[in-house]
């Protein structure tokens, strides 16, 4: 897909680290968009360039690639990389289920197993999935009407919330160096 794990990783991180941010004086609500919005800022600054570009339509926005015919939407999920196919934590909109392009004998009611989804749309669209504890995913759901995820065709486990501490980030850690003591002296 021409994206690197890393840079996923990464930009799932300026999200983790906003809904860190929220505080017990915000609304109830503050760590899931600032979760949501820093998700979005952290796939384009970690992603953009060469195929890759700004994507906003239908009151969606992400990344796209039009040679590769992909967009990367953000979700915040109750779990990623779990057994079972993750579930947005908030509904998606019409605007996701256009973009999504996912299978349309769902809206018909009629049940087609997975191996026979067919995609409506030029692009496929995938999200990357964050959970409140670091794990994260790239898939790509079925948007099912009503707002949720119907169920994902294809999953790519990027990290599990459990691996966060072997990812290096080249952060210079401070040296234990007793020479940078600070020495207050009264005048």
């Amino acid at each position: 897909m021409e994206l690197k794990r890393d840079q996923l990783i990464a930009a799932g991180h300026h999200a983790l680290a906003a809904r860190a941010s929220a505080s017990p004086f915000h609304p109830a609500n503050a760590a899931g968009y600032f979760s949501y919005a820093d998700g979005v800022k952290g796939l384009r600054l970690e992603c953009i360039g060469d195929n890759w570009e700004f994507f906003r339509s239908e009151g969606v926005e992400g990344i796209c690639n039009k040679k590769l015919k992909k967009r990367v939407l953000f979700a915040n999920v109750h779990e990623a990389c779990g057994n079972d196919d993750p579930q947005a934590r908030s509904r998606k909109g019409a605007g996701s289920e256009r973009v999504a392009c996912g299978d349309m004998f769902d809206a018909a009611g009629i049940d087609l197993p997975v191996s026979v989804v067919k995609f409506a749309g030029d692009y496929k669209t995938y999200y990357l999935m964050v959970d409140q504890n670091g794990a994260m995913e790239l898939s790509l759901p079925i948007v099912k009407a009503g707002g949720n995820f119907l169920r994902c065709v294809e999953r790519i486990f990027l990290i599990d919330g459990n691996d966060l501490d072997e990812i290096d980030f080249g952060v210079d850690e401070p040296a234990d160096d007793t020479d940078l003591d600070i020495v207050l002296t009264r005048k």
